[in-house]
């Protein structure tokens, strides 16, 4: 199975699992932030970003520099709980 069957799949059984009201609540709120236009402001993917500190799961704080010293970096959001 290529990736966007598995995709595909993902979103199918995200849809069978998540109830209705909820995922009308994603969908307003996704909604409110493409009327703010924010995309047109946000980084974009292969966008350059300055160096920065973070803590990682573990509360130890980890550098941007030397984690693109090994490769590439994939950077990650967590909302939270919806």
């Amino acid at each position: 199975m290529g990736l966007t069957e598995q995709i595909n799949d993902l979103k199918q059984q995200l849809g069978r699992d998540i109830p209705h009201e909820t995922l009308k609540e994603i969908g307003q709120f996704v909604q409110g932030l493409v009327q703010t236009g924010i995309e047109k402001t946000s980084c974009q993917a292969g966008d350059k970003i300055p160096a920065f500190e973070l803590p990682n799961v573990s509360g130890r704080m980890v550098s941007s520099v030397d984690i693109l010293a090994k490769g590439p970096m994939v950077l990650s959001f967590y909302r939270g709980v919806w």
